[in-house]
């Protein structure tokens, strides 16, 4: 009943990251069967969808090469490059979508999304990025601690 009520509440963010996931999926990176093992513990132990996409086919695609990673509801995607922070900060808000439902994807998503470009485009600091209000809460979420 949970995942119902849940899958409703989510509902936008959920459709479009079972959209982006297909995508993010054709690009995913060949693991060997240990890091399959790994992922599919991952998986199992959080509850959520996660695909990698190997860095040289992500940085070749027209479109993904502007993304790093996502989480939409349950899904999250991220290339190869990323460590297990960012998975616990993606982790983090697939929490915020679950807290925010409908609201999620224009009170975190789209600002969140337009930062990360912003930060990238600018040649910022990444670190400045994670001190954004929205960014910040999805480490305290995940249980990430910058320094």
């Amino acid at each position: 009943m949970k995942k119902i009520i849940l899958l409703i509440w989510q509902f936008p963010q959920m459709i479009l990251g079972y959209i982006m996931s297909r995508l993010w999926k054709k690009r995913l990176i060949n693991l060997n069967d240990k890091e399959k093992e790994y992922l599919y513990g991952l998986e199992e132990l959080t509850g959520f969808k996660i695909y990698i996409s190997d860095y040289y086919s992500h940085k070749a695609d027209k479109i993904l090469c502007f993304i790093s990673g996502f989480s939409l509801g349950k899904y999250i995607c991220l290339n190869a490059l990323h460590k297990l922070t960012t998975l616990k900060h993606e982790k983090g808000h697939s929490k915020q979508s679950e807290y925010l439902g409908l609201l999620y994807l224009i009170v975190i998503g789209l600002p969140s999304a337009t930062g990360n470009l912003l930060a990238r485009v600018s040649k910022q600091v990444h670190e400045n990025y994670y001190k954004l209000p929205w960014e910040a809460w999805a480490d305290i979420l995940g249980g990430v601690k910058r320094a």
